[in-house]
């Protein structure tokens, strides 16, 4: 079946009118007068207006979107109404339920030796782990880093951090010299973290700027692995010393003899 209303393009001499510029409508001929071919018809569409059924509005308004994701605004309100008692039994629940959260509380409280112990467990056995034991071992070093971020988050003792950072160089430097680990991510990590223990010496006062400095020494000449990291830890410590006060490099610097 044709369609029953088609388009015929009139010829035109130049630029048409804007009146002859409008499409004629044409049907068939024969629907007319019964013969062949193409009749104009008595309007065109500026004459004539076509009606399309209207479709009715099925829109209808957004409903608001309820919050699904519960803030700490809303765990504070909550909080807000327990009495001590059941204060006291939510942080026990708090306690028992995760070791990272022991080890939150025992920093934030200073609780037992030393707080640091736990989070050096912890990076201990994510940066050197026992392959003896264990042939399949993981090195993370994501939660060693980790374990730096939690203590400072408890505690944010700088000193505190600062011990960690070097902790976190000794350790990774004995595994990767003893067993030959050498993965890229591994010494990257810890040579940033040399570096940052690095910048804290301009803030450190005698006796742990003397202890600090001759950790990182002995750090950087330990560091014999290659790949160029023994001589970023010697740049690195040769300029943080520069950026001493003299009082404090004479203290503790060796004095260099006259030639």
């Amino acid at each position: 079946m044709t369609r029953f209303w088609r388009r015929c393009q009139l010829p035109s001499a130049g630029l048409p009118s804007p009146a002859a510029s409008r499409p004629v409508l044409m049907r068939p001929k024969e629907a007319v007068t019964g013969q062949t071919g193409c009749q104009p018809l008595l309007y065109s569409y500026a004459d004539t207006e076509m009606h399309y059924p209207q479709a009715e509005p099925t829109m209808t308004e957004k409903p608001k979107r309820t919050k699904t994701k519960p803030t700490w605004t809303d765990v504070k309100g909550k909080i807000g109404e327990f009495d001590r008692a059941g204060l006291t039994q939510l942080i026990a629940d708090h306690y028992a339920f995760q070791k990272d959260n022991q080890s939150f509380l025992h920093a934030r409280f200073s609780l037992g030796p030393s707080p640091l112990d736990d989070y050096k467990m912890r990076m201990a056995a994510a940066l050197a782990p026992d392959v003896y034991r264990k042939r399949n071992a993981d090195v993370s070093v994501a939660t060693a880093k980790k374990a730096i971020s939690d203590y400072n988050k408890a505690v944010g003792d700088p000193l505190g951090v600062l011990e960690l950072r070097l902790f976190f160089c000794e350790v990774a430097v004995n595994f990767s010299m003893d067993f030959g680990y050498a993965d890229v991510g591994y010494l990257d990590a810890m040579a940033n973290q040399y570096r940052d223990a690095c910048k804290t010496l301009s803030a450190l006062d005698d006796p742990i700027l003397s202890d600090t400095i001759e950790r990182l020494e002995n750090i950087r000449d330990d560091a014999q692995m290659g790949c160029g990291i023994g001589d970023y830890m010697g740049d690195e410590l040769g300029a943080a010393l520069i950026k001493l006060p003299p009082s404090k490099v004479e203290a503790v610097v060796p004095q260099l003899d006259e030639m």
